[in-house]
């Protein structure tokens, strides 16, 4: 693998996601989760160091839900944000960025063993198939995924560590991967089995180096935990509102993960049904790449573990976000498993991407809190009958809305989410309530819901900026594509006198390696 190429390869291909993904990009964090308290957080935090500069009264800062360090993580977006547009148009570019990021690593990575053609199709197929996309918007758990796969990347894809400027990164990264949010303690494992492959069979002589990662890690973890109490205290603690949520029968520890895998409405395989090949994948990549395998299926089984202790596994958020961490390490597994594409065998590859482009795209087009907003108006929105229902299905529901979208007009489109009792309704039985679907069809994207209405000033600085992605990112898509296809050409048919003396069933084996 020649360095130059894949790196050139790589920056063209962040930019053109990045530029693709701002094509349909609500612009806003608002209504997104937590996000908008940590963008407000974070101008809290400005305004005292501004006063702390300038010698006046420091205002107080509330802190957030999950401590500080998220919060130094969206300070240059925010910061950037009051010189260029806003900060809330900035801030909201920070998952689209990272998303980006997290998939251009992926495809660094795929790219230590797969083909150039296998890598890029596994990465397009990660960016557009599966959850990663429509949580570019959303902004939740974006930060966690990143720092997560790019500690396994430098533990396990870069080999050993051998400077300390090196392991000081890592050990940073590492630290955030478990401090961006205040339940990434639960990914202690992975990050666990990481220093344990950097120091296996060298704990002796680089203790110093093994102490230096740990203290890290630990001293800016504990730095964190502080942070976030200060939040959670008032409240009971966060172990209090924990345990709220904790399941009352041991048997959903057997039910739960079957369901948070599979559910028909929240399962992790139907937001991204790709994962699925990682069923037939694992078995071949214990043996050719057991670190990564074992790495990803950590990272899985540690969030799985934690969502199989609750009540109701999922919330009304798209799919089963919790688990967003574990897209890249499986995709990884895929890479590994099938580091050639071969038409023939991975019809089903294809098929499933296709599958998964369909609903993700549905998840990114319209904004997720329209589906809890209309179960509200219909008088059913309990978080079990959001995760659990059929009649609310957010695939099913945003097809729904996408349909009345397509027809046009704005005529009211009723839709009554009725439910079949069990045989004899009670004699007190609701009445089944109508919603307005015209009210939930407006998609979120800025470009789209903004055309031809007249714009402020930084409004129209987003619009212009959406338009010219709409241009800008599919090009530079096809012309990473264009550069893949053109090293395959090269692969098959070597002309140089070096390529020539590499025929023979070396060379007819290369030929076949897109």
């Amino acid at each position: 693998m020649s360095a130059v190429p894949v790196r050139s390869t790589a920056w063209l291909l962040l930019l053109g996601l990045f530029a693709s993904y701002l094509a349909l990009a609500p612009g806003t964090t608002d209504g997104r989760g937590y996000v908008p308290e940590d963008r407000e957080a974070a101008l809290q935090m400005l305004a005292g160091f501004n006063a702390l500069v300038k010698g006046r009264p420091v205002p107080p800062v509330a802190w957030t839900r999950h401590g500080p360090v998220p919060l130094l993580l969206d300070l240059p977006f925010v910061r950037l944000g009051k010189l260029l547009v806003s900060p809330d148009f900035v801030l909201s570019l920070e998952p689209v960025f990272l998303t980006a990021a997290l998939l251009t690593l992926l495809y660094i990575w795929l790219r230590e063993f797969s083909t150039p053609g296998m890598s890029l199709l596994l990465t397009l197929i990660g960016a557009f198939g599966t959850m990663l996309w429509p949580y570019a918007y959303i902004g939740l758990e974006t930060k966690q995924s990143f720092f997560v796969f790019l500690a396994g990347y430098l533990a396990l894809g870069k080999g050993k560590i051998a400077t300390w400027p090196t392991l000081v990164l890592f050990s940073v990264i590492c630290a955030l991967a478990i401090s961006v949010k205040s339940t990434g303690i639960v990914l202690g494992p992975a990050i666990a089995y990481l220093i344990y492959r950097q120091f296996r069979g060298e704990w002796f002589s680089q203790w110093k180096q093994a102490l230096v990662a740990c203290s890290i890690i630990s001293g800016i973890f504990v730095l964190n935990v502080i942070g976030w109490r200060w939040f959670w205290n008032p409240w009971g603690g966060g172990v209090y509102q924990f345990e709220q949520w904790m399941f009352n029968s041991p048997f959903q520890l057997f039910t739960n993960p079957i369901g948070i895998l599979g559910s028909p409405n929240k399962g992790f395989f139907i937001f991204a049904p790709v994962l699925l090949l990682v069923i037939y994948a694992v078995p071949r990549t214990l043996e050719t790449h057991r670190e990564i395998t074992i790495f990803g299926l950590i990272v899985t089984a540690c969030i799985v573990a934690l969502l199989s202790m609750l009540v109701v596994t999922a919330d009304e958020v798209w799919g089963q976000r919790f688990l967003h961490v574990a897209v890249a390490p499986l995709l990884l597994v895929i890479g590994a498993a099938w580091p050639r594409f071969e038409w023939r065998k991975h019809v089903v590859l294809l098929l499933l991407g296709c599958i998964g482009v369909a609903i993700s795209f549905l998840g990114a087009f319209f904004y997720y809190g329209g589906r809890p907003g209309a179960s509200e108006a219909a008088g059913q929105n309990t978080l079990e009958w959001l995760t659990g229902d059929s009649t609310w299905n957010e695939v099913i529901f945003d097809a729904r809305l996408f349909r009345v979208w397509m027809k046009g007009g704005t005529d009211p489109v009723f839709w009554t989410p009725v439910h079949v009792w069990a045989w004899t309704p009670p004699k007190d039985a609701m009445t089944w309530k109508s919603v307005n679907l015209r009210n939930y069809t407006e998609p979120q994207s800025f470009l789209l819901n903004r055309w031809n209405l007249h714009f402020e000033p930084a409004e129209l600085m987003i619009f212009r900026i959406c338009l010219v992605s709409v241009i800008v990112g599919p090009l530079l898509l096809l012309w990473v594509l264009a550069r893949t296809l053109s090293l395959w050409e090269r692969v098959r048919f070597p002309v140089s006198g070096r390529a020539a003396k590499c025929g023979g069933a070396g060379g007819a084996r290369r030929s076949r390696d897109p």
